[in-house]
């Protein structure tokens, strides 16, 4: 499985993670999970009462694929999993779920921290925080 998308919807990470197992084999050593989400304080309101994420660009659905694709690529990977919410969130909600499988820790750990990194830089996905 490589996959990306955004939701509008809350999304079940543990179901999420528990179809991507399913699809495991023995040629995974490791899988990685990054669940990301809302906290405060916030980068401009510390004490904001919801968050919106906005598309900046049309067709998140493939620039979230593309991340996937490239990920899997780059760090030789089995499995990549990213979905990223979209819309009105509040603190504590699932913001993010990147889950990467493969060979050994050190690709898969990366590869995770290079999919977040690639999506918080915002060049997609805008995050305004409502006071």
């Amino acid at each position: 499985m490589t996959n990306g998308y955004v939701s509008a919807a809350e999304f079940d990470c543990l179901e999420l993670y528990r179809s991507f197992l399913e699809q495991e084999t023995d040629l995974t050593g490791t899988v990685v999970m990054h669940h990301g989400r809302v906290k405060r304080p916030g980068k401009q309101v510390p004490d904001f009462s919801s968050v919106e994420l906005k598309p900046l660009a049309f067709d998140l659905d493939s620039r979230m694929r593309a991340i996937a694709e490239q990920a899997k690529t780059q760090f030789k990977l089995n499995q990549v999993l990213v979905v990223h919410r979209l819309g009105i969130i509040n603190a504590c909600d699932t913001v993010l779920l990147a889950v990467v499988s493969g060979a050994t820790r050190d690709r898969c750990f990366a590869a995770c921290s290079w999919i977040v990194d690639e999506i918080k830089r915002e060049e997609f996905i805008q995050l305004i925080e409502h006071p």
